[in-house]
């Protein structure tokens, strides 16, 4: 008796469940063991009642073997929280804007050499105040085109450069000066140039100077036809007075280009311009 009490007590320490609780009359309870006291065991029968099983009346309790319980499952894993919806506004304030579109590659046309380029002066020359080196402003007067599209604007800025000057108070022989055209400058960018030479040379005072000018009107004529043309004379012959003017007065001739004298270069190397 006293060893059944035991067991039973040390059932009650124990989270099992009953499977079989003998009585001493030898009948077999058969349940879920619930729990026990000094008094009673308690057994939850099949269908869902409880039955308390007297201590006294009690021979043993057998536990069968359970498998443990499973492990609960992982939580579910939390959903990412939602962002809080923006203001009405900040939509449009926060809206990237669209990228810039690219700028188109630059066009390069390339003018060939043996081009012609008609220049205009737009500041006089005299060749008695210039030197070698020395640079004078000019306009493109006529447009240049390659294949039928402008390249060069009439009107673009012309740099002209004296590549060599000659008094005839210095040497035997007339005013003398050649020049070049160094650069022609549109749409702020600068397109150095090769150009051929033009020289203009004034009334010498001996019979062997190698152009001689009959005349300022001549002289005008001259260098205002350089351009080629009837027009570029007419030019020419409107300003000869001026330089005529100019060799009166000193006895000898100073040689002077007025501003308006209109001169033509030829490219002796291809240029390439961006557009």
């Amino acid at each position: 008796m006293q060893w059944t009490v035991t067991m039973i007590v040390l059932a009650m320490g124990v989270s099992l469940s009953a499977d079989r609780v003998k009585m001493r009359s030898g009948k077999v309870i058969e349940g879920m063991f619930m729990g026990a006291d000094s008094k009673s065991v308690r057994i939850l029968l099949d269908d869902g009642q409880v039955s308390e099983v007297p201590l006294s009346d009690a021979l043993a309790v057998e536990f069968s073997a359970r498998k443990p319980a499973p492990p609960p499952p992982p939580p579910a894993p939390k959903p990412a929280p939602k962002p809080a919806p923006a203001a009405a506004a900040a939509p449009a304030a926060a809206a990237a804007p669209p990228p810039a579109p690219k700028p188109a590659p630059a066009k390069v046309v390339t003018v060939p050499s043996g081009t012609v380029i008609n220049v205009r002066l737009t500041q006089g020359i005299d060749v008695d105040s210039s030197q070698a080196g020395m640079t004078f402003k000019g306009v493109v007067d006529d447009p240049v085109s390659v294949n039928g599209a402008i390249v060069i604007p009439r009107g673009a800025s012309a740099i002209l450069q004296a590549a060599k000057v000659e008094q005839s108070g210095k040497m035997k022989g007339s005013d003398k000066i050649t020049l070049k055209l160094n650069a022609v400058s549109f749409g702020g960018m600068v397109h150095e140039v090769a150009t051929t030479y033009v020289e203009t040379k004034g009334k010498g005072e001996g019979k062997k100077t190698g152009r001689k000018v009959g005349g300022g009107a001549g002289l005008g004529a001259i260098v205002g036809g350089i351009a080629g043309g009837g027009e570029g004379a007419a030019i020419g012959a409107a300003i000869g007075g001026v330089t005529g003017a100019a060799v009166a007065a000193g006895g000898e001739e100073h040689l002077q280009l007025p501003a308006e004298t209109r001169l033509q270069f030829q490219l002796t190397a291809a240029v390439s311009i961006r557009s």
